[in-house]
């Protein structure tokens, strides 16, 4: 029975360390770069091209709009991801948006919340995507958790970058339209 009490003693201590460790922790954050062989323009319209989201995000299984602003900014979705066989409804709200430059996003879902940061450069090869990433969550436990799984999300957000990577750049090149040129004798 001692042996018993014992174990049941310092089990709550762990867990109660555990969770104050969430008390003490804000966020986790990282940042992810890729270059892709496209001009900014086609990468930042394939980026956000909705209709064809799951072509590189494989885990959407739908999207949906909520609201939409006329400058995007404040607008908000509707994702439901298949995460390992369980489907997770993600509220995802435009909270930045400069055309062809950045594109910022915060998702909710459950006991997480997740920012992105998005930004569009103009590189040699084409266009450079610095990506930052910041995930919290909403309660102490949670932050703990978090603070476990946070090279995970990396994994996840590497995976997804270098999917829509091979997405644009096997896309169909746009040539731009050329202006006619009429001769007169």
């Amino acid at each position: 029975m001692k042996t018993l009490k014992k174990s049941g003693i310092i089990l709550l201590i762990v867990f109660l360390a555990f969770v104050a460790l969430g008390l003490f922790l804000n966020k986790q954050e990282y940042q992810l770069e890729t270059e892709i062989n496209r001009p900014v323009e086609e990468v930042f319209q394939l980026f956000n091209d909705h209709n064809r989201l799951s072509e590189w995000l494989t885990e959407v299984k739908s999207f949906e709009s909520i609201t939409e602003t006329e400058d995007k900014v404040g607008s908000k979705y509707k994702l439901m991801v298949d995460n390992d066989g369980k489907i997770v409804e993600l509220i995802e709200t435009l909270t930045g948006y400069k055309e062809n430059e950045t594109l910022e996003m915060d998702f909710t879902a459950g006991w997480m919340h997740k920012y992105n940061h998005f930004t569009f450069e103009k590189s040699d090869n084409g266009t450079k995507i610095i990506a930052k990433y910041s995930i919290e969550g909403t309660n102490p436990f949670a932050r703990s958790l978090f603070l476990f799984f946070t090279k995970t999300f990396q994994e996840i957000d590497s995976t997804n970058l270098s999917r829509f990577k091979t997405f644009a750049e096997k896309q169909p090149i746009l040539i731009a339209p050329t202006t006619e040129i009429e001769i007169v004798n």
